[in-house]
């Protein structure tokens, strides 16, 4: 790891999906974003759903990422970002979701059940943060 820099890792159950040196990398956690950068404090968080920016000395451009929730762990300037769920904001077809999220308003309308109910809204909000995400 270069000086001044932060050694970054993000991880999810189905790949490594970043593991490289940052100047920076901007987090969704429970009580807002932040920001961790080289010497940054201990701390272990949880992520809600949101976007992650990941500011690389090799990239010219910032890199994001949605991620449907999680958590960080930042110490010896390592930051360790564990995510059940993760997608490229480039990779997020929001004409395709909003498709997906009338579909589940409609299922929604039609159903009675209390905790179907409640599962297709926690979808709905995934698939709406998904798309503030690409904005």
């Amino acid at each position: 790891m270069s000086e001044g820099l932060l050694k970054t890792q993000i991880i999810s159950p189905d790949n490594d999906v970043y593991d490289g040196d940052t100047e920076m990398v901007v987090l969704p956690g429970e009580e807002g974003d932040f920001a961790a950068m080289y010497e940054h404090a201990p701390i272990i968080t949880f992520l809600r759903p949101g976007k992650v920016e990941v500011f690389s000395k090799e990239e010219k451009e910032k890199i994001t990422f949605f991620v449907a929730g999680g958590f960080v762990k930042i110490q010896n300037n390592n930051c360790l970002v564990m995510v059940d769920y993760i997608r490229k904001s480039s990779e997020i077809d929001v004409k395709e979701n909003e498709k997906k999220i009338s579909e589940l308003l409609s299922k929604l309308e039609k159903t009675e059940d209390q905790v179907i109910r409640d599962n297709l809204i926690m979808d709905i909000d995934l698939i709406r943060s998904e798309n503030q995400a690409s904005e």
